[in-house]
């Protein structure tokens, strides 16, 4: 109940007064736990991590292309040339890189609109076309090399039973070791290209010598791309003197890559 007090003001209780706030006041610590520390152990591993230059390279794609304009045309006028590419995946431990991408050409060329004695009129049209490519190249790593570790097997423990006549299928030891790497990835520093022209579907313009009206046209193309290949790694300061003390240390388990075997000749040095 309210209580008066000596001025004749009314004093609400604290429990009143929440039971009038109702959802208002819904603002409540639900579980509070004090919890435990945790030790941890130093991992060695060097003093600064920076993107490292495994390799730098430049492949040489020999592409072939037959291309169809939207219409006829008598004359191409420039073709603009771009490299652009869409995968560059390096394959442990094979020092094999896979590449893919295309050569975006936009064809600038005369149509040709009416020709009359001595001239040939027409308009400046364009189309665009992107040639595909793709390819693999062999490569040669110097001071730094790609450091990628692969997981260990799992291993599981298993138990007799209680008559110890096989194993008990209700208990097992399990260990489970996943290691994370830094991905290996590639920077196109430069690309060059070198391409002909040939068409050998024309057709000959009536009234003029050595003028044909073409659709399609054969592309040959050589290009160059200088491609460099990278990862993250921690290296110790001052780069490239290792200390003792900051060297990697090894993995709980055996992570060095297995090679298939070959019976009849040696397998390949990596």
């Amino acid at each position: 109940m309210d209580n008066y007090n000596a001025r004749g003001a009314t004093v609400v209780s604290s429990e009143a007064y929440a039971s009038k706030c109702g959802k208002e006041c819904d603002a409540a610590v639900l579980k509070a736990d004090t919890l435990t520390g945790a030790e941890n152990y130093s991992w060695p591993g060097g003093d600064i991590k920076i993107p490292r230059v495994l390799s730098e390279f430049v492949v040489q794609i020999d592409s072939e292309s037959k291309i169809r304009l939207n219409e006829p045309a008598y004359e191409i006028k420039r073709i603009e040339k771009q490299i652009f590419l869409t995968q560059c995946r390096y394959i442990p431990p094979t020092k094999k890189v896979f590449i893919e991408g295309y050569i975006r050409k936009n064809i600038e060329y005369a149509a040709r609109s009416c020709s009359k004695y001595n001239a040939i009129a027409g308009t400046i049209k364009d189309t665009t076309v992107h040639v595909p490519f793709k390819v693999y190249t062999k490569v040669e790593f110097k001071d730094a090399k790609p450091y990628i570790v692969p997981n260990p097997p799992s291993m599981v423990a298993r138990y007799f039973d209680e008559k110890r006549m096989g194993k008990d299928i209700r208990e097992a030891d399990r260990s489970n070791v996943e290691i994370f790497n830094e991905p290996v990835y590639c920077e196109l520093e430069w690309s060059a290209v070198y391409d002909a022209d040939i068409n050998e579907r024309g057709k000959k313009i009536d009234g003029f010598l050595n003028e044909e009206e073409f659709q399609e046209f054969t592309d040959k193309s050589v290009v160059y791309l200088c491609i460099k290949l990278l990862q993250k790694q921690q290296v110790c300061w001052p780069f490239p003197h290792i200390k003792e003390d900051h060297k990697k240390k090894p993995y709980p388990k055996n992570t060095s890559w297995g090679m298939p075997e070959f019976p009849d000749k040696k397998p390949p040095v990596l």
